[in-house]
C-alpha cells in the first residue's frame, strides 16, 4: 500500500482461539446430524468431506472425532461439489436427461401438522369407517373443538402424498404449520398458511377428500380437494332368458306313432329309440337395473397467510426478469452489430486494394471514394461505441451499397466459365438427341425434334453473342453475361426438350388369333396324316 509491503504472522493456537465461536457452531451441527441420521456411528462406512472449508485442520479434526476417529474421505472435488450436485439433481428431475440408477433420499427435518375445527358432522364418519372406509386419515372432532394432527413427522421422505378425510356440510378451513418452532432457523415463521375448502352448502354431511403433499422440494401444500358422493343410476342391460317348453301333443295323435314302432319291432329292428329331451330355447331381453357409482367433484382451495411472496409479487418479479432478459438480448445483439460493422470496414479495406482480391472489380475513382467512406465510418464508430443497434445496422447498409456490388462482380466472374460450360453441354446433349434420335426417340415426330434443334441453335447463338460482348468489358463494369440468366435459359431449354422427349412409344399392334379348323377339316387332315395299311392279309399265321 503506497509502495510499502505489509506482512504479519500469527500462530495456529491463537488463530484457533479466535475461531472458537465457529467451532461451537460446527460441533452443534455434528451432534444434530448424529442424532437424526438413524444409524450408529460404528455403522457408518465412510465420511466424505466436500467444500473449501475442508482444508481447515481443526474442522477436519473435529469431524473425524465426531465419527469415532474415522479417517475422512476426500475423493470428491472440494470446490465443485455443490455445482456438480445441483447439475446432477437437475438432471434427475428433468425428463430430458437419463442418469445412472442410484437412489438419493431426501427427508424433511421439520415436522408439519395441520389444524381444523371439529364439527357435529364428524359423528357420521364413525359408522362409515366401521364399514371399512380406510381411504386416508379421518380428521374428526367435536363441534367447535380445535384439533391438530401431525401429517408429516420429522424425518418424513419428500415427494409424499397423504389423504385427509373430512365430513362437512359447508366451507371449512385447514391450517398448516411447523410442529416444533424451536428447530426452525432464526426468523422463520411456523405458519404455513390457511387453506379454505370452498364447499357449497349441503343438506347432509358429505365426505371431502383433501390431498396433502410434501413436494420433492420439501415444501408443504394442500394439492387438491374433492367432494365424494354416492349416486344411484339406472342401466339397461341385455339378459338371456329361457323360453317356456312346448306342450306335448295329445294321445290321439300319438297312436299312429305307436303302431309304427310296433311294425318296426316286428321287422326285427332291435335298436331302442332313445328319448330326447326337448331343445331349450332362449331370448335376449332388456332389463333395467339400479346401480351405484362414486361421483367426485373438484373443490376450489383458497390460500391465505402462506409464507413467501404473493402471486402478484411473483408476477411482478417475473416481468422484471423478462425485461432484464430482453435488455440483455438487446445488448448482445448491439455488440454483434458493432462487431459486424468494424469487421466489414477492415475486411473491405484490405480486399479492394489494387493488388488484392477485389482490386480489379472496382474502378480507381470508386476505390478512392469507397476508402473515404470506410474511413469516415471507422471514425464515426470509435466516436459512437455506445450507439444503438439500429445505428450500426444503418451504417453497415450504407457501406454495403458500394461493397456488395464489388463482391457480386467478383463472384460472377468466378462462376461464369462454369455456367458457360454447363449451358454448352446442355445444348450438345439435346441437339444430339434431336438430330440422331435412333431407336430411343425414333417414334417422335420430326417436326417436334426440329423444334428442339431450333431452340438449341438459338441458345447457342445467344451464348456466343453474350460471350463476345462480355469479353470487351472491363472487370469493374457491370457484366452483361450473368450466371442467373444463363441458369434460367438452361432450365427453359431442358424443360421444353424433356417434355418432347418424354413422349411414350406407341403400343405394338396386337397379333390376330388364327381360327381353328372345323371338325370336318380336322378329320380330313387326320385321315391324310394316318399311315396306309400294309399289303397282305392281316393276322396271318406263319409256320
Amino acid at each position: 500500500m503506497e509502495d510499502e509491503d505489509l506482512a504479519s504472522t500469527m500462530n495456529r493456537d491463537d488463530f484457533e482461539k479466535m475461531c472458537q465461536p465457529m467451532m461451537d457452531k460446527v460441533r452443534a451441527v455434528l451432534e444434530s446430524v448424529k442424532s437424526v441420521m438413524g444409524v450408529a456411528v460404528e455403522d457408518v462406512d465412510f465420511v466424505e468431506m466436500v467444500g473449501g472449508a475442508t482444508r481447515v485442520p481443526w474442522l477436519k479434526a473435529m469431524c473425524s472425532e465426531a465419527f469415532g476417529g474415522k479417517e475422512l474421505s476426500l475423493t470428491m472435488n472440494a470446490e465443485e461439489s455443490v455445482a456438480r450436485g445441483c447439475a446432477l439433481q437437475a438432471a434427475i428431475l428433468s425428463p430430458l436427461f437419463k442418469v445412472r440408477e442410484f437412489k438419493v433420499e431426501d427427508f424433511t427435518p421439520y415436522g408439519i401438522s395441520v389444524g381444523w375445527k371439529g364439527s357435529s358432522s364428524d359423528a357420521a364418519a364413525a359408522a362409515e369407517d366401521a364399514a371399512g372406509d380406510d381411504e386416508g386419515e379421518r380428521m374428526g372432532g367435536g363441534e367447535g373443538e380445535h384439533k391438530t394432527a401431525t401429517v408429516f413427522p420429522a424425518g418424513s421422505m419428500m415427494n409424499v402424498v397423504k389423504m385427509l378425510t373430512f365430513y362437512r356440510k359447508e366451507p371449512f378451513d385447514v391450517t398448516a404449520e411447523y410442529e416444533n418452532p424451536a428447530l426452525l432457523p432464526p426468523g422463520t415463521t411456523k405458519e404455513l398458511g390457511v387453506y379454505r375448502i370452498e364447499l357449497s352448502p349441503q343438506a347432509e354431511p358429505k365426505k371431502v377428500k383433501v390431498k396433502a403433499k410434501l413436494t420433492v422440494h420439501g415444501t408443504f401444500v394442500l394439492d387438491s380437494a374433492q367432494l365424494i358422493e354416492e349416486e344411484e343410476y339406472e342401466e339397461t342391460i341385455k339378459e338371456k332368458r329361457e323360453l317356456p317348453a312346448e306342450e306335448p301333443k295329445p294321445e290321439a295323435e300319438a297312436e299312429p306313432k305307436k303302431e309304427a314302432e310296433g311294425e318296426a319291432a316286428a321287422e326285427g329292428d332291435a335298436k331302442k329309440e332313445e328319448k330326447k329331451e326337448p331343445e331349450k330355447k332362449y331370448e335376449w331381453v332388456d332389463v333395467k337395473k339400479t346401480k351405484k357409482r362414486t361421483k367426485r367433484t373438484d373443490l376450489v382451495i383458497n390460500i391465505s397467510g402462506k409464507p413467501g411472496l404473493s402471486n402478484a409479487e411473483i408476477q411482478k418479479l417475473m416481468d422484471q426478469e423478462s425485461a432484464m432478459m430482453a435488455e440483455m438480448r438487446e445488448l448482445i445483439e448491439t455488440d454483434e452489430k458493432r462487431n459486424d460493422l468494424e469487421s466489414y470496414i477492415f475486411n473491405m479495406r484490405d480486399k479492394i486494394g489494387s493488388g488484392s482480391e477485389y482490386g480489379n472489380y472496382i474502378s480507381s475513382a470508386d476505390r478512392d471514394k469507397f476508402n473515404q467512406d470506410l474511413t469516415a465510418a471507422e471514425d464515426w464508430l470509435y466516436d459512437n461505441m455506445e450507439g444503438t443497434k439500429t445505428q450500426f445496422i444503418e451504417k453497415l447498409d450504407e457501406l454495403k451499397g458500394t461493397g456488395d456490388a464489388v463482391a457480386w462482380r467478383f463472384k460472377e466472374a468466378g462462376m461464369r466459365e462454369e455456367w458457360i460450360t454447363a449451358v454448352a453441354g446442355t445444348i450438345a446433349n439435346y441437339r444430339a438427341a434431336a438430330e440422331n434420335p435412333g431407336e430411343k426417340y425414333g417414334h417422335i415426330a420430326p417436326e417436334k425434334l426440329e423444334k428442339i434443334s431450333t431452340a438449341c441453335g438459338e441458345l447457342e447463338k445467344w451464348l456466343s453473342d453474350m460471350r463476345a460482348k462480355q469479353g470487351k468489358m472491363e472487370k469493374h463494369e457491370r457484366p452483361v453475361l450473368i450466371c442467373a440468366e444463363m441458369e434460367k435459359k438452361n432450365q427453359e431449354l431442358a424443360k421444353m426438350a424433356d417434355d418432347i422427349l418424354k413422349e411414350p412409344k406407341p403400343a405394338p399392334p396386337k397379333e390376330e388369333k388364327k381360327e381353328e379348323p372345323k371338325d370336318e377339316a380336322k378329320k380330313e387332315e387326320e385321315s391324310k396324316a394316318a399311315p396306309e395299311p400294309a399289303e397282305g392279309p392281316q393276322n396271318m399265321d406263319v409256320d
